[in-house]
């Protein structure tokens, strides 16, 4: 049995020709519902003032000093504002460490943490609640900048204001 008998027929079933326009059709179709297809809704966003308390830990005085109240603060990554800080209290930092065989918390020498509340507009949904283009959560930890400082902030509240 040949491959292509003399009418041009694959395996003596279907026309060649018939083929590869079959072949594009499922591939136009396979595209088509790829893009246009339906895709689940993420819910409904409302978006409100808010509130977002969190914390810079583990930093120079330097860097303490320059996270001032009234300054933007904006995503590092992607550059999205977020909020202006309302509210930043600097203290000591203190980490556990061993002494005498037991675990205590001790103040680091040259050392700050930064506790901070953030004014931002939220997206609340019931999935996730959302500043800027970014998803936020609780003990999320983000990296983020202004003009005067780029440092990690570990988020330690969410409060929305109706």
């Amino acid at each position: 049995m040949k491959v292509i008998d003399k009418k041009g027929r694959l395996f003596g079933l279907i026309n060649i020709v018939d083929l590869i326009v079959l072949i594009l059709i499922i591939a136009l179709v396979s595209v088509g519902v790829k893009r246009f297809g339906t895709k689940s809704a993420v819910g409904e966003a409302t978006t409100s003032k808010g509130v977002i308390t969190a914390e810079v830990k583990d930093v120079r005085d330097v860097t303490a000093n320059n996270i001032k109240e009234g300054d933007p603060i904006y995503d590092y990554d992607k550059g999205t504002y977020l909020g202006k800080i309302a509210k930043a209290e600097v203290e000591p930092y203190t980490d556990e460490t061993e002494y005498q065989g037991k675990f205590i918390n001790a103040e680091v020498p040259n050392k700050y943490r930064v506790t901070m509340t953030i004014d931002a507009d939220i997206k609340e949904t019931e999935d996730f609640y959302q500043v800027g283009t970014e998803q936020i959560r609780i003990g999320q930890e983000m990296r983020i900048k202004n003009k005067k400082v780029a440092v990690f902030m570990t988020i330690l509240g969410v409060e929305v204001k109706n």
